[in-house]
């Protein structure tokens, strides 16, 4: 994985938790969190699990991968607090 191509989140991530086995293993406890934006999957999106009943918009991410999804107040939530995924 080339550092220009990740974003400046996953970038922060990398810069403090290291690029070891970088988008092959993600631990929610091992790794550092960050919450990105997601495209649509077949042209619509998944609702929110958190129960706000918003679209699933964000997703959340350890090590470059994808540990849940959900609405980015409930993701950034569960990045601040470092509890398992919502």
């Amino acid at each position: 994985m080339k550092l220009n191509e990740l974003s400046p989140a996953a970038l922060k991530a990398a810069m403090e938790g290291g690029m070891e086995e970088w988008g092959q293993h993600g631990s929610i406890f091992q790794h550092r969190l960050y919450v990105e934006p997601q495209d649509a999957r077949g042209g619509h999106y998944r609702k929110c699990r958190c129960g706000c009943g918003t679209k699933a918009k964000f997703r959340l991410m350890a090590n470059g991968v994808c540990m849940s999804e959900g609405c980015e107040l409930s993701l950034r939530r569960a990045v601040k607090t470092g509890c398992d995924s919502p």
